[in-house]
């Protein structure tokens, strides 16, 4: 019994990371290059920005990108868009601005260009759509910004 006690065996465990999604999935989901089509058209858009933006498409564009949206008061929000930007965070093809805007990257840029002639024709058409809604969307962007910045910092004597 006590020979049975010596003997232990013990086996490595290998941890390997390994992306989820890597960015030629991204390339293949059509909604993840329209939401970076976007951000590029925007420039700089807070996460609710483009939530907000998307969902102007969606109802009064007509555009429907394929993102269901919750509106809960005047708060519109979708988990699956949500899911989308942390994907495209995590790849590298945009990221987060001190002031917690997001942008696109070097990287997405150049995702952006390397797109067949039909993703680019599809493309160009939502930024079109997007121009003419992008500066009631920046200009409701900036206001929350400063609503919940007015908020924070003021001490009273």
């Amino acid at each position: 019994m006590s020979q049975k006690a010596e003997k232990t065996v013990s086996k490595e465990l290998k941890i390997v990371a390994r992306p989820v999604i890597t960015v030629d999935d991204a390339i293949k989901d059509s909604k993840k290059v329209s939401v970076l089509g976007v951000v590029k058209s925007l420039g700089e858009v807070s996460e609710r920005g483009l939530i907000s933006c998307l969902y102007i498409l969606k109802t009064e564009k007509d555009r429907d990108l394929g993102y269901p949206f919750q509106v809960i008061g005047t708060v519109v929000n979708s988990r699956e868009l949500l899911e989308d930007i942390r994907v495209l965070l995590y790849l590298g093809l945009l990221e987060v601005t001190e002031g917690r805007k997001l942008r696109l990257t070097s990287l997405g840029k150049e995702l952006l260009d390397k797109l067949t002639e039909g993703q680019k024709q599809v493309l160009d058409e939502l930024t079109k759509v997007v121009e003419e809604v992008k500066q009631r969307v920046l200009s409701e962007d900036n206001l929350l910004n400063i609503m919940t910045a007015g908020g924070r910092g003021r001490r009273r004597r």
